[in-house]
């Protein structure tokens, strides 16, 4: 009960603060003085030190950022210097763009008070949007061996997660181990490890974390312990003990659709591996049927962004950047090859996979909602942050793959930002598409489509629209999971000579493959020597999945 009433009472507060604020814009329209700043601050002034503070918040989340920090001057002569002072000055001077400032008060909060992880965050956010991914790693890495000091896990997976979004996963998964071996048990953190482990390729690992979580945690499957089971190796034996727990998950007692559906799939993909292709059919027509429940997908916003895909209308940017690398999108349907068209690129040496990113349609968004007078200025300035976060600040390359498959839907956007862009289109058996789509358990929104085959056949026929209409306009390479998998030597050799990288390279398997970071669907997959085993799979289901047939 005291909670609620501290919360009711934070709330009260603070809608009375965004109150003063809101009267001070209305105030500033008619007086262009510094008199509504003046009278914000003098009704401040009965208000606490955290209260004043959050007005200065809310003011720089409302772009006042000047007023926020005269608020905060004010804050200060009173109560004194404080790491909260700092950091809310922090946020401020970023709002103004003064982005060296900015990092040194964050950092001059985090010198005061270490523990602060709001000042942590914010850093290394501010390193992150420079592409500065290892200053980002640094900064983070000392605040989690502080935070494993003080038993905080809750702030340690904030931390954890911030660096699995940025990409430094092997930094993620070496601070959670370090945490768990220093005693911190929690079964959030060993299902951290084990997400962590599986994106590594230490399959082994992960399997022995979802398993602990399963044997130890109150509602494990809630954390998709079992499907993460399936995950972590090929079954061949029916009475395999893992096997056991994955099909055990399903009928666990108050399970949440999505986590029963997790499970269904889990099961599906060892029935899979078993050969036992009725029993895989069934279960995934269970588990899909409740996604697409839970989930549905939205039709409107579909057809909105295939209207924008099919009508171009940004500027190029031929003027003002001169890139010195070339971007290299890997687009195609979802399943279709292009993790393992980006992992056969990037064992050139020149050539540099960054996976999955995930931010243009953000960009996009961005350019198409600056004035059409200032469309040219947002495609340069859009290019630019882009550029930032591929180069980021590692060794430098030549080419850099991004191989976010639905980017095939921002290819204005791309071919306006790099006119110098290659662009790879995947291609594979509609039928394969369509099944391995089916078969998939997907967290991101964009993916809704793939629990019902209706509309994986419609977007699958409006991919190959908008496929149609850019390579009318644009050189595109279109290659084939088929090719890949058959001859991965020479088409890799084809699609590097097309991006303009020199002479062919070596397939050979090495010895840190394993370990590479690959956060999508073919987690498993993309760490196999490449097989054919895939091609036409979707013959093995026809009878019991007749819905195929509309793809063939």
């Amino acid at each position: 009960m005291m909670q609620i009433a501290n919360e009711n009472k934070t709330s009260a507060v603070n809608a009375h603060v965004a109150a003063l604020i809101d009267a001070f814009e209305r105030d500033v329209q008619t007086d262009h003085s510094s008199g509504p700043l003046v009278r914000l601050v003098a009704n401040l002034t009965r208000h606490s030190q955290h209260d004043m503070e959050m007005c200065a918040l809310l003011l720089v989340q409302k772009q006042w950022p000047n007023a926020a920090l005269a608020v905060l001057d004010v804050v200060e002569s009173r109560y004194g210097s404080a790491s909260s002072i700092d950091y809310h000055r922090a946020g401020a001077m970023r709002a103004l763009g003064k982005l060296d400032e900015s990092d040194t008060l964050a950092k001059r909060a985090i010198a005061a008070d270490p523990a602060h992880l709001e000042s942590v965050i914010f850093l290394a956010s501010n390193y992150r949007e420079r592409g500065q991914l290892r200053a980002a790693a640094v900064v983070l890495r000392d605040y989690c061996q502080g935070a494993i000091a003080r038993g905080e896990v809750d702030n340690l997976l904030a931390v954890l997660r911030f660096l699995s979004e940025s990409v430094e996963i092997d930094i993620a998964a070496e601070l959670c181990e370090a945490a768990i071996r220093s005693g911190l048990d929690d079964p959030r953190l060993i299902a951290e490890s084990g997400k962590l482990a599986l994106q590594l390729g230490e399959f082994e690992l992960a399997r022995v974390r979802y398993k602990d979580v399963l044997a130890r945690m109150d509602r494990p499957h809630e954390m998709f312990s079992a499907q993460a089971i399936s995950q972590t190796k090929k079954f061949s034996d029916p009475d395999d003990p893992d096997a056991a727990l994955v099909f055990s998950a399903p009928g666990a007692p108050d399970l949440s659709p999505t986590a029963r559906a997790s499970a269904l799939f889990g099961c599906a993909k060892i029935y899979d591996d078993l050969g036992s292709f009725q029993a895989a059919a069934t279960t995934l027509r269970e588990a899909n049927h409740i996604i697409h429940a839970e989930r549905g997908w939205d039709e409107g916003e579909w057809s909105a962004r295939m209207e924008r895909a099919l009508h171009p209308e940004l500027p190029r940017n031929e003027q003002g950047i001169d890139f010195d690398f070339i971007p290299v999108f890997v687009v195609g349907m979802p399943r279709s090859g292009t993790t393992l068209t980006a992992e056969l690129l990037q064992k050139h040496p020149q050539v540099r996979s960054r996976g999955e990113l995930n931010f243009m349609r953000q960009l996009d968004g961005y350019v198409l909602s600056a004035p059409p007078q200032s469309r040219q200025d947002a495609v340069r300035h859009a290019s630019e942050i882009y550029a930032t976060h591929l180069l980021r600040d590692d060794e430098r390359s030549r080419f850099y793959v991004d191989k976010n498959p639905m980017n095939f839907l921002l290819l204005d956007l791309i071919f306006a930002s790099f006119p110098n862009a290659k662009v790879i289109c995947c291609t594979r058996s509609k039928g394969d598409v369509a099944l391995s789509l089916w078969f998939q358990f997907f967290t991101s929104p964009l993916t809704n489509f793939c629990y019902s085959l209706g509309n994986i056949k419609q977007v699958m026929d409006d991919y190959n629209r908008v496929m149609q209409f850019w390579m009318s306009r644009q050189v595109i390479y279109e290659t084939s999971y088929e090719c890949l998998v058959s001859d991965p030597q020479g088409e890799t050799s084809r699609m590097l000579d097309f991006i303009g990288a020199p002479d062919t390279c070596d397939l050979t398997p090495r010895a840190n493959d394993k370990r590479r970071i690959i956060s999508t669907a073919s987690i498993w997959q993309a760490r196999q020597p490449v097989y054919t085993s895939s091609v036409a799979k979707y013959k093995k289901y026809v009878e019991w999945i007749p819905e195929l047939g509309m793809f063939l």
